[in-house]
């Protein structure tokens, strides 16, 4: 090769180079950029339906609390280590819920730790399902595909404000020994109204050890609510 050819050919090299080089740059910080934008984004601590409480565990008295409506419609509630577990969320909006420990580190503490500051949305619809009324097209058999049994159970719907909501209902875990046992809405997306709605769910794979099972169905705020299956499966 003589040198002019030499010269263009490691040109050539150094120019692919740098291109390559360039495009590891522009991924890099495009990336970079994208995780500080979305750096920081963090889910609410909970959400629950208006009127209702959170149980924090058992918390030690020198933790203190400082609950505020983030809307300013109601003065902020400061509580003092299980008050917290008391303390009623009557209104929907977004919450504050700031977690003060007087504790040293070096001391021992008998509650979990908690974010100093977290955020509690209280939705304007209430689901409760009343599991006193729940049926089985038919029983559930140990060994025996569960395929097609049909689960009813009431749902009691009231509302802060508003007078309707669009609910997609998940499927229903269900727990227990040697369960392969799931329940699939039959709808899924479901108009909650004012009142007691009766949603149905349809049962598939098999229980394969006696015992007892349990039911984890949630609800429009996603929440789980669980009913225990009173009688093993045998």
């Amino acid at each position: 090769m003589n040198c002019k050819n030499y010269i263009f050919s490691e040109a050539n090299k150094n120019f692919t180079f740098g291109l390559f080089l360039s495009f590891l740059l522009l991924t890099f910080f495009t990336s970079s950029t994208f995780a500080q934008a979305n750096f920081g984004v963090k889910a609410p601590f909970k959400t629950i339906a208006y009127g209702q409480k959170i149980d924090f565990g058992t918390i030690d008295n020198s933790v203190n609390w400082v609950v505020s409506d983030k809307s300013g419609g109601t003065s902020p509630a400061y509580l003092n280590g299980n008050q917290i577990n008391d303390y009623v969320f009557e209104k929907p909006g977004t919450y504050g819920v700031k977690f003060i420990e007087v504790k040293k580190h070096s001391e021992e503490c008998s509650h979990a730790a908690f974010d100093e500051n977290m955020t509690v949305e209280v939705s304007a619809v209430k689901m409760v399902f009343d599991f006193s009324k729940v049926t089985f097209s038919e029983k559930i058999q140990k060994g025996r595909n569960s395929d097609n049994i049909i689960v009813s159970v009431p749902v009691n719907v009231s509302f802060a404000t508003g007078n309707s909501a669009k609910f997609n209902s998940p499927d229903v875990m269900v727990a227990g020994i040697g369960s392969e046992i799931i329940a699939k809405p039959l709808q899924t997306e479901i108009t909650l109204k004012e009142g007691t709605q009766i949603l149905k769910y349809k049962l598939s794979g098999v229980a394969k050890e006696e015992a007892y099972l349990m039911f984890d169905f949630v609800d429009v705020n996603n929440q789980v609510q669980c009913y225990n299956l009173p009688q093993i499966i045998n």
